[in-house]
């Protein structure tokens, strides 16, 4: 099997103001989303569930914006 680490995705602010008038964004799009990869980012794939967290604890202890990680089977 193979485990791939996801990072948390914050999303863009929630809100804006055009005209005096603040349009919030619905509350779908406040979901708590994780991605794999982006074009900036290593894609982290192990052979072991254990190795695969690992590197999630090691990520999420070095994340200055206090992402959360998670470990998938894919």
């Amino acid at each position: 099997m193979t485990y791939r680490v996801l990072k948390q995705l914050f999303q863009a602010p929630s809100s804006s103001v055009s005209g005096g008038v603040t349009f919030e964004d619905p509350t779908w799009a406040s979901r708590n989303m994780y991605i794999a990869s982006s074009s900036d980012m290593q894609l982290w794939q192990f052979d072991t569930k254990a190795e695969a967290d690992t590197k999630a604890e090691e990520l999420s202890d070095s994340d200055s914006t206090d992402r959360l990680y998670r470990v998938e089977e894919i």
